[in-house]
């Protein structure tokens, strides 16, 4: 049932997922890899999109609990037979792994489509799944396979979007219409937020309201932040929760992405000088920089799932994509070629822990994460979800 799990590697695989290019890292000699593959569980390949056709948005897909666990989802066809609205034909399946790579707890849930399906946790372990338009909490008693149910909390269209703190305890959902009062996929003026508090023992909504910094794309628990606001690039602004009226303003400097790991620590991901593609660097929120590091010339950060970066607990390391394009000129608008793409791990210090080869091309089933106490990295490559202890 186990495919290739692994406790040892050998050399090639090594060099293969954990060599970038022709760097090679000290403690990528020790790193320790393990692999599952998913259509043992009942992965399929997801149908190619028709021309014109909109999946509606992208969800997270993997996460680590507070017990090393690693949870994954992913959507399926249960059967052939003709779809209804009780019985959809799609599902969503959550699989949770042991330390151990064994299958302790499989979920299914029924939905109506492929694409527009998630996976959260909460920071007490609560898991969450958007499914059928709508989030939902799995709940009962010490999850007793017995007695879990799964209760919705809020509606969430095709093209709702889903933002969530690193801390994990406050998710927004934000719902946008168009002039007909028809689901949009992009933010509008007629929007609508849902925040749920997801701190407390019994998560609930919070509030709603019909306005929010930036959409509510970057947050904390407590605030949404706007970044080069007013087009000032060493300006960055935060407003409280459903408040436009009163922001407080960071002088946090460039650097493209505001990636927010706290209220106090912030990741900037983008070009770092007049040459430059991409580079990382963190910054305080007195605008003190606690380090920089410039990636190669060739290489940029680039984003997944809606989201840039992935951090532990207490945002001691963070992991975020990586893409290297060749060829191409800025000075006559033509685009280059990608050639490839990573994901890599920096400690607080700026010290590159990992970097991970993945497809060069985006997949919906593609996602990763860093576990609570950042010594461990998951990713999902389509149908292999790949598990890298960290030192």
């Amino acid at each position: 049932m186990l495919c290739g799990l692994q406790k040892s590697i050998v050399w090639p695989l090594l060099a293969m997922t954990v060599i970038a290019g022709a760097r090679f890292y000290e403690q990528t000699s020790t790193a320790k890899i393990s692999t599952l593959t998913l259509e043992n569980y009942g992965w399929q390949p997801l149908p190619k999109r028709q021309h014109g056709e909109w999946p509606g948005t992208s969800s997270r897909l993997v996460w680590f609990d507070h017990e090393d666990r690693v949870l994954v989802g992913f959507s399926a066809r249960e059967s052939t037979d003709l779809a209804t609205r009780d019985r959809p034909g799609l599902s969503l399946h959550i699989l949770r792994f042991t330390h151990d790579g064994k299958l302790d707890l499989s979920l299914v849930l029924p939905t109506k489509d492929y694409f527009a399906n998630g996976l959260y946790l909460g920071p007490n372990d609560q898991i969450l799944a958007r499914a059928n338009e709508s989030l939902q909490i799995l709940v009962g008693e010490n999850q007793d396979p017995q007695t879990l149910a799964w209760k919705v909390l809020a509606s969430c269209s095709d093209n709702c979007r889903i933002h969530q703190s690193q801390s994990r305890r406050t998710l927004i959902i934000s719902e946008s219409q168009d002039g007909l009062g028809h689901s949009s996929a992009w933010p509008t003026a007629d929007s609508s937020y849902t925040i749920i508090d997801l701190s407390v023992p019994a998560p609930a909504v919070l509030r709603t309201c019909s306005q929010m910094a930036l959409y509510a794309e970057i947050i904390t628990d407590k605030f949404a932040y706007w970044p080069v606001y007013d087009k000032d690039d060493n300006l960055t602004v935060r407003f409280s929760f459903c408040d436009v009226d009163h922001p407080q303003e960071l002088a946090l400097g460039r650097g493209g992405i505001l990636v927010p790991l706290n209220d106090d620590a912030f990741l900037l991901l983008g070009p770092m000088g007049k040459d430059s593609r991409g580079g990382v660097k963190l910054v305080g929120s007195d605008g003190r920089v606690k380090f920089r590091s410039e990636l190669p010339k060739h290489d940029t950060p680039s984003h997944y799932a809606g989201d840039w970066a992935a951090s532990d607990e207490r945002g001691g390391r963070f992991a975020f994509t990586v893409e290297t394009w060749r060829g191409g000129s800025r000075a006559l608008d033509i685009s280059g070629k990608k050639t490839a793409r990573r994901v890599v791990v920096y400690s607080e210090t700026g010290q590159e822990l990992a970097s991970v080869p993945v497809s060069t091309m985006y997949h919906r089933d593609f996602d990763f994460a860093l576990s609570p106490d950042g010594h461990r990295l998951a990713i999902l490559d389509e149908n292999v979800l790949m598990i890298i202890d960290l030192k």
